[in-house]
């Protein structure tokens, strides 16, 4: 008895597999490029509800929250160690801390509160420093750049954004 059923050819295979490659490395960068500028977007905005957090606790308490300092990170609280300002959280001015989505050593959040007058920073007390350490997504980092300086230290150059009092994010 013949079978009349004929299956794939090499050919055929080698070509249907060659198509599947070719979308496939089209497909999955963009999909990837969307997944890191989500993560970025969420590295925003936990960075503004920490900002509005400390602002608040500042205007409640007429001082900023003490950092949890990291002798790995040059005494910055840092959020990757499991201390981000846990203030906030254990007096209610946020529901949970926000940490960066992948929270490493290269991706997190900083926080650092210097004295008056350090860094040439004119003001009427202390001051405090909060910043993204880094982006994924080249273009998402172009387009929200964070600003903070004094007249002898630039965050900015430091950090993928940042902010502290009085500063005002460039576009």
């Amino acid at each position: 008895m013949q079978s009349n059923t004929r299956g794939f050819s090499l050919i055929e295979l080698v070509v249907v597999i060659s198509l599947l490659a070719i979308l496939s490395g089209v497909i999955v960068p963009r999909v990837s490029n969307h997944v890191q500028m989500s993560r970025d977007a969420r590295r925003l905005a936990d960075i503004q509800r920490v900002r509005n957090a400390i602002e608040q606790y500042h205007m409640d308490k007429g001082e900023y929250p003490t950092p949890n300092p990291s002798p790995a990170f040059g005494g910055w609280d840092v959020s990757n160690d499991g201390g981000f300002i846990d203030v906030l959280t254990e007096e209610g001015y946020l529901e949970e801390m926000p940490e960066d989505p992948l929270n490493t050593p290269t991706y997190h959040y900083r926080y650092f509160v210097y004295e008056p007058g350090t860094y040439a920073c004119e003001g009427k007390g202390e001051y405090y420093v909060l910043g993204i350490r880094n982006f994924e997504s080249p273009e998402f980092a172009r387009e929200h750049r964070g600003f903070f300086r004094c007249a002898d230290r630039n965050w900015g150059e430091e950090f993928a954004f940042v902010t502290g009092p009085g500063a005002s994010e460039l576009n």
